[in-house]
């Protein structure tokens, strides 16, 4: 429902304001989650049909990854494209051949000439991937579950070019829930940006219907760090979108997800909270104790899994992607010392965030600022800069906080 802006503008920094809004244009709409729940159910349950080569073979069908933890981000934000992780559990022996496994999965999603997804499906090393019409994908990893933890399993590696095969001891399910249950709603960040409405194509809506949100939770109730971690990630994706790195694997999000845990107190403020993160993962970013002379990160859930088998392939690429990380913080230091306009600021979220993010910002704090003149509030001077504004809210550091209420699935989905 379209409605007329009625309540003050809450007192915020205004750098802060502008990466909140950077990170709602990143989010996944409710329809689009809805959606990718939707498909990835629809695919459980069709690998599970009768005739299927693992008909009543599919114990249990949940997201993972960002999915799971809450951290999703639209990999695409023009069209809100996204990627869906999957795990499938399936009712077979732990020891079985992986490309066996891979084979049937993708036969069994693939179907016969004419069926739903026939022609959509990749197999790949360790998932079979559908690719969706507007540009979405789903990635099924088969897994059977082995002795020891909830949810631990065999993943099945299967890389045809090189002969590689082995079976990976994983607990995907385990680390969404350490992460959940690790990661705090906190009442004041909710109450810093509850107010801000936003626009949508130009047109001021309602905060339930605008906000690009997860399952019952809006993105002002998810913790700073899930929104750093967003934020961060969209970055990293940016990066990659250079046409050198295209071939290059990125830094995988259950990793800097898992070092994002140990980034110390959470900041209310939205730009000292992705700093800090930043600042932990280039910290993670200068070890050299792995067998490849690189970091390690293992599943704090379960000791056997490591989320760094595969990247960084080599000290190149971890020094890469930690000076990428210097650079952001550089540049929301940038933000926040200097005496940047407005369309200065915009510079830098694009260069940090892209174009689409970037305008979307600014384009909300300009409705902000409008508002705050109109009620007398603000100036502004030709450069577009704030002028005889009172002093925002001041912004620190916090270190505790309620448990957290986002959550995005890890549940038995199976219908």
């Amino acid at each position: 429902m379209n409605v007329a802006y009625s309540g003050p503008w809450p007192k915020l920094d205004e750098n802060d304001a502008l990466l909140m809004d950077v990170a709602r244009r990143i989010q996944l709409t409710k329809t689009k989650h809805e959606a990718a729940e939707t498909n990835f159910r629809a695919l459980c349950n069709h690998v599970d049909r009768e005739g299927s080569p693992l008909e009543n073979k599919v114990v249990e069908c949940y997201p993972s990854g960002s999915f799971a933890t809450g951290t999703a981000i639209a990999s695409r934000v023009a069209q809100s494209q996204h990627d869906v992780d999957v795990v499938i559990e399936l009712d077979v022996p732990s020891n079985s051949a992986p490309k066996q496994i891979l084979d049937l999965l993708f036969t069994a999603i693939n179907g016969d000439p004419g069926s739903r997804y026939h022609g959509k499906v990749t197999k790949n090393s360790r998932c079979v991937t559908v690719d969706y019409e507007d540009g979405t994908t789903v990635d099924l990893m088969p897994v059977s579950r082995i002795t020891g933890p909830e949810r631990a399993g065999h993943l099945f590696h299967h890389k045809p070019e090189s002969s590689e095969s082995f079976h990976k001891q994983v607990n995907p399910w385990g680390f969404a829930k350490h992460f959940n249950d690790h990661v705090k709603f906190d009442p004041a960040f909710y109450d810093l940006f509850k107010g801000r409405r936003v626009l949508v194509e130009g047109t001021l809506l309602e905060k339930a219907e605008t906000q690009p949100m997860p399952v019952h939770a809006p993105i002002d109730e998810k913790s700073p760090r899930v929104v750093a971690l967003q934020l961060i990630k969209r970055n990293r994706d940016i990066a990659w979108r250079a046409a050198s790195r295209r071939d290059l694997r990125k830094p995988p999000s259950v990793v800097l997800a898992a070092i994002a845990l140990d980034a110390g107190p959470v900041h209310l403020s939205l730009l000292e909270e992705v700093v800090a993160v930043a600042n932990q993962l280039r910290v993670r970013l200068a070890e050299t104790h792995g067998p490849r002379g690189t970091v390690q990160v293992f599943n704090p859930s379960y000791a056997p899994d490591e989320f760094t088998d595969r990247w960084p392939e080599n000290k190149s690429a971890q020094a890469q992607y930690s000076e990428d990380l210097r650079k952001l913080v550089v540049a929301l230091h940038k933000l926040k010392s200097e005496d940047l306009s407005l369309a200065e600021k915009r510079e830098v979220l694009k260069a940090l965030f892209g174009e689409t993010a970037a305008a979307y910002a600014v384009e909300s704090t300009l409705d902000a600022r409008r508002r705050e003149m109109q009620a007398g509030r603000m100036h502004i001077d030709g450069a577009g800069k704030v002028l005889g504004v009172a002093a925002p809210a001041v912004v620190g550091m916090r270190s505790t906080a309620a448990r957290a209420a986002t959550r995005e699935g890890g549940g038995n989905f199976r219908e």
